[in-house]
């Protein structure tokens, strides 16, 4: 009767192990099956806001021209871009523009001005801005917090087509002013991580753009059809312009099909370039000091303005 004692005194605590590691593993799979919360929004350079949508986008280095130009060259600069893009008109964007070292601005160009749909991505130093405080005394939506000190606001009301929506505030280090009809583009990039836009214009230069020319062909057929003929099948364009010691710099680069196509392009545009030399004015000038060649599939175009001739 002795051996059999220990085994029916320990089945109460055999029983209470077992119901024990029933419970635990129920929890941790219970646990298991919640899910994870969304990965934080993030940009590894400003352009990876910008969606695949919009043709052009242009990134200017705003220390250099305000180096350059002076607080009342970067004033007036700055009225023209308000001109051409009723987005920098908004109060909370100059103030902004101010506190910015680089500035990218991505637009659908073939629409009319102040109706261009565009994102606008600033990189500087906002936090005496009151970026949040600004924006709720502007009648902007409370912040959603989308982690990694990343703040979402959205704009109620009836605006004009190109003034920003919505702004996203990563940190104070970058803001992202999105126009209406981009909400869901950029939305799709910033917080589902779906691929940005493969245009990237170089980190080089006062001002450096990228472009599609699927939308800019039709304008050139119809006010240069030279150009638009020596440029043929060109599907792209880049380009830098950057300050010398005698004035500006101008790189373009046009992208081709092939490298047979690039020769081509290089070629008629070599024809242009010496009718224009022959003619007279500032023109002839710049088409003087042209250089054009192709490099692999790319046609590269590089002039030199000189001071004078700004």
């Amino acid at each position: 009767m002795r051996l059999h004692g220990p085994r029916h005194g320990a089945a109460p605590g055999r029983a209470r192990a077992l119901c024990l590691g029933m419970l635990l593993s129920l929890g941790a799979a219970c646990g298991g099956s919640r899910p994870a919360p969304p990965r934080a929004p993030a940009l590894a350079t400003p352009a990876d806001a910008v969606p695949s949508d919009l043709d052009l986008v242009l990134r200017v280095d705003l220390a250099k021209v305000r180096s350059a130009l002076g607080p009342e060259g970067f004033a007036s600069l700055r009225g023209e871009a308000g001109d051409a893009v009723a987005e920098t008109r908004d109060a909370l964007v100059e103030r902004a523009l101010e506190a910015s070292d680089t500035a990218i601005l991505a637009l659908r160009p073939e629409l009319l001005p102040h109706e261009t749909d565009n994102v606008l991505v600033l990189a500087g130093h906002f936090g005496a801005l009151g970026v949040d405080r600004a924006l709720r005394a502007s009648g902007w939506s409370a912040p959603v917090d989308l982690g990694g000190d990343v703040r979402r606001f959205d704009r109620a009301g009836k605006i004009s087509r190109s003034s920003p929506a919505r702004v996203y505030a990563f940190a104070n280090e970058r803001l992202v002013f999105v126009s209406a009809a981009e909400i869901d583009s950029v939305e799709a990039v910033l917080e589902r991580h779906r691929a940005p836009s493969s245009l990237k214009p170089q980190a080089r230069g006062v001002l450096a753009f990228a472009a599609r020319l699927r939308t800019l062909g039709t304008t050139l057929v119809d006010r240069y059809p030279e150009l638009a003929d020596a440029i043929g099948p060109a599907g792209a364009v880049q380009g830098v312009v950057d300050s010398t010691a005698t004035g500006l710099g101008l790189e373009v680069a046009l992208e081709l099909p092939s490298e047979a196509s690039a020769e081509r392009t290089g070629e008629a545009l070599g024809r242009i370039r010496q009718a224009l030399a022959s003619s007279a004015g500032k023109m002839a000038v710049m088409a003087q000091s042209a250089n054009i060649q192709a490099v692999g599939r790319f046609a590269v175009v590089r002039v030199a303005l000189e001071r004078g001739m700004l």
